[in-house]
């Protein structure tokens, strides 16, 4: 590095939460739906797929939560 030039961190995991972070909580928040009605659709109790419905739901709220976090940190500390 030539004297007189600084590097600023990119931190590229955040501003991709902040560009795609709702797709990516419905994505996560789909895993365990998915998996709860493939267990019922092989021949497990239905629970497995209200399990599911209800692990997803939960799973969709903290990581909308996560990653309105995120946007605020970006916003508020990360410099422009």
């Amino acid at each position: 590095m030539a004297t007189g030039q600084t590097t600023h961190p990119t931190y590229s995991t955040l501003h991709f939460l902040v560009r795609h972070g709702d797709w990516v909580a419905a994505i996560v928040a789909l895993v365990p739906v998915v998996a709860g009605v493939l267990a019922w659709a092989t021949g497990l109790s239905p629970v497995y797929a209200v399990a599911g419905l209800l692990a997803g739901a939960f799973l969709y709220l903290i990581m909308r939560s996560y990653v309105e976090l995120v946007r605020v940190i970006v916003d508020m500390l990360l410099p422009k």
